[in-house]
């Protein structure tokens, strides 16, 4: 793997930035979970203060995440933390305190082991024992796509024994109607320029329409696409770090080749492109 040396985040190393539009292609429903009010439909998505929805970074950072895992799986398994069938992390508990052991007068070996050790995922979306580089802010509504009306939708359970719907189950469902989009950013720091193309992979899914999120995605919610702002998107690195400093600019990710080779640079890791 690529960055074997230790990167703790005592210094700067690199960022990335990527801003964007999150739009919904169909409804998308998010819970709020907890109890709903006397007046409320008995599954009500999550809103901000003022009514509003809004998408918890939180909750498309684990679906961008997921997504990822998935296709990682692909080339190998060990590039992802477990599968459906072992549910086993990258690195288990047991080796971790095995390493611990065999390292307790060497914290520097004991963490450049953890991170030679680590999946490709956590290295990149965080484990116990290592700091995510990728960061999602709360995407807030846009404001001109917003008409405050949600979609409600009626359901009923349906009895596993009698294949008929069940008594007294009919429920109401929130969702936040098509064609509303979000504001989306994202932020990676200290990511190293293989970390940074299956990044950008990742947003290459999400604008082709590929990644799909929140619940009752089977019956035809959740699918989004984003539509990136490249020309306010940018890199820094240590080189960079004083012009970003002085002028509030960075090198510019604007152009689609230079993005593409770092997305070929990665899948060439991986064994996803043959030179």
């Amino acid at each position: 793997m690529e960055q074997t040396r230790v990167i703790d985040y005592s210094q700067f190393h690199s960022r990335l930035r990527i801003p964007g539009r999150l739009h919904l292609d169909t409804p998308l429903r998010i819970g709020a979970g907890g109890l709903p009010g006397a007046t409320e439909v008995d599954l009500p998505v999550i809103k901000d203060a003022a009514q509003r929805p809004f998408i918890p970074g939180s909750s498309f950072k684990g679906a961008f995440r997921a997504h990822l895992e998935s296709i990682l799986r692909v080339f190998n398994n060990e590039f992802a933390c477990g599968t459906l069938t072992d549910g086993v992390r990258c690195i288990s508990q047991e080796r971790i305190n095995r390493w611990k052991s065999e390292y307790r007068d060497n914290a520097a070996g004991l963490s450049d082991k953890l991170l030679q050790e680590t999946c490709w995922t956590c290295r990149v979306f965080g484990a116990p024992w290592l700091a995510s580089k990728v960061l999602f802010k709360d995407m807030p509504v846009a404001p001109e796509t917003w008409f405050g009306r949600y979609q409600e939708r009626s359901g009923v359970g349906i009895d596993r024994d009698t294949e008929t719907a069940g008594d007294k189950l009919l429920y109401a469902t929130e969702a936040v109607p098509a064609g509303t989009e979000f504001e989306f950013e994202m932020m990676v720091e200290n990511a190293g320029d293989l970390e940074q193309g299956l990044i950008l992979l990742g947003i290459q899914e999400v604008a082709r329409g590929q990644m799909t999120l929140g619940g009752a995605r089977s019956r035809g919610l959740g699918w989004v696409h984003l539509n990136v702002k490249w020309d306010e998107a940018y890199r820094i690195d240590r080189t960079s770090l004083r012009h970003f400093l002085i002028t509030g600019k960075g090198q510019p990710l604007a152009d689609e080749n230079a993005r593409k080779k770092l997305v070929e640079d990665f899948l060439r890791e991986v064994g996803g492109v043959h030179a």
